[in-house]
């Protein structure tokens, strides 16, 4: 509210007179001054209307920038984003490989069709945690360790606990987009292998994306020709079963990015 607008509020019968007045912080201007009842005289300074007016422009600007930056921050803590993609897009993962591109293009189909699998399979910094937080950044859902659902199962057994292990495997079958990141890292117990298809075969048949990333290699990929760091050993064959159908399998090449970046 600016100065005219303050008075004709509280001041029920004014006249408005321009009028050449010197302001304490500007000097000599052009303004006006209100003439109240009983003679009383109010000046006002248009170059502090002004300034007052984009003050107030500046910090509702400001107010505005907050919120949208908190709600912001809400959404990616609650899809498990880390912070470090928050202000990241998919437009800013450059490819240094053939094996980068291609997973970059399986992703942005994925994104399109909101439909697909895809499995990235490589080392530590080569891009796959990235891929997967942009495609929950775009599509919704969450970005999940094995290990983070396997503890969420187990933390379900317990008296206190809000959900029951069901209800879990039924959320992470049905959000928008799920990311397993970390597969192979630890091996889940038969039941949570089981649990572990149950999701991805109801993704699967409701035709939800998913993604899988892994830093272990295809059994057919070891040199060992089968060893502990084989894919294969961590996942049960309903579960391989289903990640043969229609998915994009790859394994990235790349250097390390992080050891780059330090």
């Amino acid at each position: 509210m600016n100065e005219i607008e303050k008075f004709a509020g509280l001041i029920p019968r004014f006249t408005t007179y321009d009028c050449e007045y010197t302001c304490e912080k500007h000097g000599k201007v052009k303004g006006c001054y209100f003439e109240l009842e009983g003679g009383k005289r109010e000046y006002v300074c248009p170059k502090c209307e002004e300034e007052a007016r984009k003050a107030e422009q500046e910090a509702e600007f400001a107010r505005q920038a907050e919120y949208i930056r908190r709600e912001r921050e809400a959404m990616y803590k609650s899809r498990n984003i880390e912070p470090e993609y928050w202000d990241k897009e998919l437009k800013d993962f450059i490819p240094q490989t053939p094996e980068q591109e291609k997973a970059l293009e399986a992703v942005k189909k994925m994104i399109a069709d909101k439909s697909g699998k895809v499995i990235l399979l490589g080392s530590n910094g080569v891009g796959k945690t990235f891929l997967g937080s942009m495609a929950v950044k775009a599509l919704g859902g969450k970005i999940l360790s094995m290990y983070e659902i396997t503890t969420m199962i187990r933390m379900s057994y317990s008296a206190r606990a809000e959900k029951t292990e069901l209800e879990i495997v039924q959320d992470l079958a049905s959000i928008p987009m799920l990311v397993i990141d970390e597969m192979g890292r630890t091996k889940g117990s038969d039941a949570e292998l089981n649990w572990l298809s149950y999701i991805l075969d109801k993704r699967h048949t409701r035709d939800l994306p998913f993604m899988i990333l892994t830093n272990t290699h295809l059994s057919r990929d070891c040199p060992k020709k089968g060893c502990d760091s084989c894919f294969e050993r961590f996942v049960n064959n309903d579960v391989l079963s289903r990640l043969r159908q229609n998915s994009s399998i790859i394994t990235i090449k790349a250097p390390d990015f992080r050891a780059k970046r330090g």
